[in-house]
């Protein structure tokens, strides 16, 4: 079956989001990885460990002469001696030889940390980047699907005559299922790949393979994209009305014949900004930008790749 040209396009912005997602995900994410090499970390460790050795060995040894003296000989400068081998000097040499252990096992526990966090970073990124990348294909799939929904509609609403429910009725049913269709897969693509790297829980101690958690995320990304959806109508009918904005609401002719899809730029970005704020609300965050949990530069940044790559996909 041939490839349309709409789907070579938007494979050809699928690609570039995931380039651009492998490349620069501290950028495009805002994710900072944590500094050091558990491998040197660990030698570090190896070199504490073998120090405190020595310094148990000498000490066994010097030990074993202090002994003799106070063993071997009696009166009042021997008994000194023994208090302070035995109360203070000794003490003081298992002080160090410890801290040293305790040190190359603090080293062991955060190479060990920095493995386990940077590759938990690591699926987070992937994660992201195959979700810009499917955001952008889905493009595709959202028109076809509008295109069935329209024409399986259409027996339908030629035997209703409320004009009502033959304008909203497609509407509707297009919002439902579109965002069943997209939430979906917003679930099965993040846990695909948590399954495939290996993480349980995440950051914030949700358990991302479990039938409730799972569940409940197709919930929220339903909801959301009903929001998406909405908006998006919405700004689209009011760019069409305002003189101002109607320029911006047109596709753009490219010389051989073929529209692009500009004329949803901004409706679009408006509708994924109501999505992600509605998302932070349904995890009783603040929405709002610049609070401790709202929209970022960096959501932004996705979002500008996203929609801008769906607004060059030919109709």
């Amino acid at each position: 079956m041939p490839i349309g040209l709409a789907t070579k396009v938007a494979a050809g912005g699928m690609a570039g989001a995931g380039l651009a997602g492998i490349l620069a995900p501290e950028a495009l994410f805002g994710i900072s990885y944590l500094e050091g090499d558990p491998a040197k970390i660990r030698k570090a460790a190896d070199v504490l460990d073998e120090v405190a050795d020595t310094i148990d060995e000498h000490f066994r040894t010097a030990n074993g002469a202090a002994t003799a003296v106070w063993t071997t000989s009696s009166g009042p400068a021997v008994e000194e001696f023994k208090k302070f081998w035995t109360e203070r000097y000794g003490p003081a040499v298992l002080e160090v030889s410890l801290r040293h252990r305790r040190t190359a096992n603090a080293c062991r526990a955060y190479a060990d940390v920095i493995e386990q966090v940077n590759h938990a970073l690591k699926v987070l990124c992937w994660i992201m980047t195959v979700d810009m990348m499917y955001t952008i294909g889905y493009q595709v799939l959202t028109w076809k699907l509008y295109q069935a929904i329209v024409k399986r509609n259409a027996l339908l609403l030629q035997f209703t005559a409320h004009r009502f429910v033959a304008m909203v009725l497609p509407v509707y049913l297009y919002w439902a299922t579109d965002s069943a269709a997209y939430a979906t897969g917003e679930v099965i693509l993040p846990l695909a790949i948590n399954k495939l790297g290996g993480i349980k829980t995440d950051m914030s101690g949700n358990e991302v393979q479990s039938l409730d958690y799972n569940v409940r995320t197709f919930h929220e990304h339903f909801y959301a994209n009903m929001v998406f959806n909405s908006v998006l109508d919405g700004s689209q009918a009011l760019m069409a009305k305002v003189p101002g904005l109607r320029t911006v609401a047109t596709n753009v002719e490219l010389p051989n014949g073929v529209k692009l899809n500009t004329e949803g730029l901004v409706p679009r970005l408006t509708g994924s900004t109501a999505y992600s704020m509605t998302m932070d609300a349904q995890h009783g965050d603040n929405p709002l930008p610049g609070t401790e949990h709202g929209l970022t530069k960096e959501d932004m940044y996705q979002k500008f790749i996203v929609h801008g790559t769906r607004s060059l996909i030919p109709r």
